[in-house]
């Protein structure tokens, strides 16, 4: 839901951005558990273009790309979406 408002042009609050750091860590999780479980099926394309990334991009690829850009990642550490892409990589999904 958040994501959508943030897709509307609603800005999205420091303590919202923190619940959605903790969805993002759960959806995380839930990769490696199963594959039909979580935010693995595509964003329509008007998040994917909230998010800055490409249109058919999966829910939680949007997911953290919005994140980083409302709360970036100190210098040095790895940004939510290289980690996302890691995990979905190393657990056998096929990202175009």
């Amino acid at each position: 839901m958040l994501l959508e408002c943030h897709a509307a042009g609603t800005a999205i609050t420091k303590q919202e951005a923190e619940v959605l750091d903790i969805e993002l860590e759960s959806q995380i999780a839930s990769i490696k558990v199963s594959s039909t479980q979580g935010c693995t099926t595509k964003a329509p394309a008007h998040i994917c273009e909230a998010a800055s990334v490409c249109t058919g991009s999966l829910w939680i690829t949007c997911f953290a790309a919005i994140l980083d850009q409302i709360n970036p990642v100190p210098i040095g550490a790895k940004a939510r979406g290289a980690i996302v892409f890691d995990e979905l990589t190393d657990n056998g999904y096929r990202l175009n």
